[in-house]
């Protein structure tokens, strides 16, 4: 086997959705059979959902400790990161909304009961408390809640260490698991195809250019004007990061060019205080990218299963994400922790659907690229709103650099 192919998560992906495209459409019979490879790899990541999400937002809500070191920012950038996860969030939903990448898609039906209009439709408290009440997820993410909150403000360091390490190591054995994601994928395009036609790939190709479409959005439309109101030109900055940004995209992992960013932002001019604080913790508090994909994938399942979301629908898959996306901390797989988290405020949306969301995982280049560029943003716009960043090294640097 070529060396390129056995390294290449990229090429490996795009492989199996080709096998899977013409296994579907020349020999539908066979390719239907082909369902429990997705199944079984679905059946994997659920288990290890739970405890992932427990151990990553218990750490990151340990580390406000370090927020409370510079109180003088602290505010800011807790009200900012959580402003910005928001406006991602809406953007992403506004843009499947728009797009309709879904409504090609086609997902085994709801029973009756489950569909519109069968039963009165819940308040936003009794959506939460019924998606609570049967979800392992939530009932993991309301107890790290209670943790992390608990280990806060410097108590329990070292059981705040633990679940830092325990969510990293658990991270490293999700990525073994998701080196069976091609297997999967091909699985799961060969039913889907073989089930339904060609249109369900051009339909999973819709939600990887919406996604695109709403990251270009939020950058242009909401990156953009912070970043003119903090004194620089986006455009301008994206370029002083460029050899991050073609780091990112070759690791599909934002977290890999952190090291370089900072010193790129010190370089421009922010404090070494408020670079050590903002962009670290942005990592697990600002993604900006997996916000987008969250909302999108879930609008996306929505329109497969012609599910119409109500208002009180979407504000509840918003309040579960804007805690959620807190584990999909910058590293490869954490953003579909976080989906597969995420959905459990979604009941009518089987787990199974995540197994043709997966296929696509690779092929999301522009979500780690908007993390470390909103991240970048979020540092120079915190330090030029406290005062503190220098205007000199700014303009020699993304300014005429």
């Amino acid at each position: 086997m070529p060396r390129v192919f056995r390294f290449n998560p990229f090429l490996q992906i795009a492989c199996a959705i080709a096998a899977g495209t013409l296994l579907g459409t020349f020999d539908p019979a066979h390719a239907v059979q082909m369902k429990p490879l997705g199944d079984l790899f679905i059946g994997v990541v659920r288990l290890m959902v739970a405890p992932i999400v427990f151990f990553t937002v218990a750490a990151s809500l340990a580390s406000l400790d370090n927020i409370r070191q510079f109180s003088s920012i602290g505010v800011k950038v807790l009200v900012y990161f959580e402003a910005l996860s928001a406006l991602a969030l809406l953007a992403g939903f506004a843009t499947a909304a728009l797009l309709a990448p879904g409504t090609g898609f086609h997902l085994p039906p709801l029973p009756d009961a489950a569909l519109p209009g069968a039963a009165a439709v819940p308040s936003l408290c009794e959506a939460l408390m019924r998606a609570l009440a049967n979800s392992r997820v939530l009932q993991a993410l309301v107890l790290a809640l209670v943790c992390g909150i608990a280990l806060a403000g410097g108590r329990g360091v070292r059981a705040a260490g633990w679940c830092e390490r325990l969510s990293g190591w658990l991270f490293r054995l999700f990525n073994l698991v998701l080196k069976a994601a091609p297997l999967a994928t091909f699985g799961a395009i060969s039913f889907a195809v073989g089930k339904h036609g060609l249109e369900s790939v051009a339909s999973l190709l819709e939600l990887v250019g919406t996604v695109y479409a709403g990251s270009a959005c939020f950058i242009l439309l909401v990156l953009g004007p912070i970043a003119r109101a903090s004194g620089f030109r986006l455009l301008r900055f994206i370029a002083y990061i460029r050899d991050e940004l073609m780091l990112v995209a070759g690791t599909s992992s934002s977290i890999t060019a952190m090291p370089r960013l900072m010193e790129k932002l010190e370089r421009a001019g922010c404090s070494k205080s408020v670079v050590s604080i903002v962009v670290p913790s942005g990592y697990s508090f600002n993604l900006n990218g997996s916000n987008i994909y969250l909302a999108a994938a879930i609008v996306f399942l929505a329109q497969a299963l012609a599910l119409p979301l109500a208002p009180g629908q979407l504000l509840g898959i918003l309040a579960v994400a804007m805690i959620t996306s807190k584990s999909a901390s910058g590293v490869a797989g954490a953003a579909f922790v976080a989906l597969a988290a995420t959905l459990a405020a979604v009941p009518e949306i089987p787990e199974s659907s995540l197994v043709f969301i997966v296929g696509i995982e690779r092929l999301l280049k522009c979500r780690p690229l908007t993390n470390i560029i909103g991240n970048g943003v979020a540092c120079l716009a915190i330090a030029a709103w406290s005062g503190t960043l220098d205007r000199a090294k700014l303009r020699a640097t993304v300014m005429d650099g």
